[in-house]
C-alpha cells in the first residue's frame, strides 16, 4: 500500500537514522542499548516493535524522550490520514 497522501509511517529504520543524527559520536552505542532494554534486534518490521521502541525511548534522556513524542505523533498521524484515505476512497 501506498502511504496515504505521501505520508509514509515512521520505522525502526527512521528511528535508527534519528539516533545516529541525534548523537553522532555515540549513536551506535545509544541504539544498541535502546534495543537492548526493548528488547528489539532491529530489523522488526511490525507494527508493535515501533510502538515498544517509543516507549522505551519516553523513558530515556530527555533527548530520545522528545524524538519518542515527535515519533509517535508521525505514528497517530500516519494512522488518522490511512483511516481519512480509505473514507475518501470508499465514497468515490
Amino acid at each position: 500500500m501506498t502511504a496515504p497522501y505521501a505520508f509514509p509511517r515512521p520505522t525502526l529504520t527512521d528511528a535508527e537514522r534519528a539516533v545516529h543524527r541525534l548523537y553522532p559520536n555515540t549513536g551506535a552505542q545509544v541504539w544498541s542499548a535502546l534495543l537492548a532494554r526493548t528488547p528489539l534486534t532491529g530489523t522488526e518490521t511490525d507494527d508493535q516493535a515501533l510502538l515498544d521502541l517509543i516507549t522505551t525511548m519516553t523513558r530515556s534522556d530527555e533527548v530520545l524522550s522528545l524524538y519518542a513524542q515527535a515519533l509517535r505523533i508521525r505514528v497517530d498521524t500516519h494512522t488518522a490520514l490511512t483511516a481519512a484515505h480509505a473514507l475518501v476512497r470508499g465514497a468515490e
